[in-house]
């Protein structure tokens, strides 16, 4: 079936990933003026990568772990927050935009299953 494939899986934990990251960010814009707030960072790429190896050695199921880890070396204001607004900004549309493709990629794919479904002969 369909949703149990390694493609539809991997999609859909991308997405939940997306959602995470922006929930993230958008965190970090939330405390741009809250004194000595440390700014979050989220991390996937790397784990999926892993995920993918060991899957393809092994077996078809799929999983995803994502780490969000507080970022200490970088500059500091004087009250003692690190949030860079611009970055904030930007990385919260880069996970917006990947949530989105990957959210078209799916309804491309369900798309494409519903066709053969409904033109499809079974005689």
């Amino acid at each position: 079936m369909i949703l149990d494939s390694f493609q539809f899986k991997a999609m859909e934990s991308g997405i939940k990933a997306m959602s995470i990251k922006q929930q993230v960010h958008t965190q970090n814009i939330a405390n741009l003026d809250t004194p000595d707030y440390k700014v979050k960072t989220f991390s996937f790429g790397n784990t999926l990568e892993n995920q993918m190896k060991q899957n393809a050695k092994d077996s078809i199921e799929y999983d995803f772990e994502a780490k969000v880890e507080t970022k200490d070396n970088v500059e500091v204001l004087v009250d003692g927050n690190n949030v860079d607004i611009e970055n904030e900004n930007l990385e919260l549309y880069s996970a917006y935009l990947q949530q989105a493709a990957t959210i078209q990629k799916m309804n491309a794919v369900i798309s494409d299953y519903r066709y053969v479904l409904q033109n499809a002969s079974f005689k």
